[in-house]
């Protein structure tokens, strides 16, 4: 897995914004998509490790009584542009929430997600070849906001790793400057998996957002973006997620 790792500290001074459940689920972004067979419908969930080596420093002057760590483990679908749907592979997301100074902040911790292979690889046709097999990584791309609003869950900004053995491992979809931002819905959830450690799962989407062109791909770039039918405009793509989400207290870690 890869990781983007931030410090950023986001003041958030929509108080009214903040239902007690969007206090709990306050996201976004994503998972352990797995479905429960029927015949154990009725059984206890299993709920996951959560790893919260990530969470973030506080800033200065903080309360770690009156801070979380919430770690968001997500699997879903992405499509982008003319690409097939694809699986994402699991991400991990970590991020602080709390009070400073009266008013809720929160600090970026670090995005990880696993590769997910592109259905044809890099010219569409097949990857048999090792050099045309590429993969696809989702990373953070400079910004996010886990601030709810009802079912609307914040936004990130990402961009999407392109890894294949003809590419410079500078290129993306999307990039810092010139992201997919991603504004996602919740679309059911959240339901708690689990009181100690509490746990809440829920899914998302956003099928709303545009993909930009391709950026680093060393003189390739117009390669990428006709692969991928890029840019891809608002409704052309689609981002899905089920995802898990973990609580500890600063005053535990």
């Amino acid at each position: 897995m890869d990781a983007a790792r931030g410090g950023r500290l986001c003041d958030m001074t929509r108080t009214s914004r903040r239902a007690a459940v969007a206090a709990l689920a306050s996201t976004a972004l994503i998972a352990l998509g797995a479905t429960v067979p029927q015949q154990a419908a009725a059984q206890p969930a299993p709920v996951p490790a959560f790893d919260f080596t990530d969470c973030p420093a506080l800033p200065a002057g903080a309360d770690p009584a009156r801070w979380r760590c919430e770690v968001l483990v997500s699997e879903g679908t992405l499509k982008v542009g003319q690409s097939a749907e694809m699986g994402t592979g699991v991400m991990r997301l970590t991020f602080a929430e709390g009070q400073l100074a009266g008013r809720s902040a929160q600090v970026f911790g670090a995005l990880r997600a696993e590769p997910t292979r592109v259905p044809g690889g890099l010219l569409g046709v097949g990857d048999r070849n090792p050099l045309l097999r590429t993969d696809l990584r989702i990373e953070y791309a400079g910004y996010a906001d886990f601030l709810s609003d009802g079912d609307r869950m914040g936004v990130q900004h990402l961009k999407l790793r392109v890894l294949n053995g003809l590419l410079p491992p500078t290129c993306t979809i999307g990039d810092d400057t010139d992201p997919l931002v991603f504004r996602p819905v919740r679309t059911s959830g959240p339901d708690r998996v689990s009181t100690d450690p509490p746990v809440l799962r829920f899914t998302i989407e956003d099928t709303a957002f545009a993909t930009p062109a391709a950026h680093g791909c060393g003189g390739l770039d117009r390669l990428v973006d006709k692969r991928f039918g890029l840019p891809s405009p608002a409704g052309a793509n689609s981002l899905e997620l089920t995802t898990l989400v973990g609580l500890k207290s600063y005053a535990e870690i």
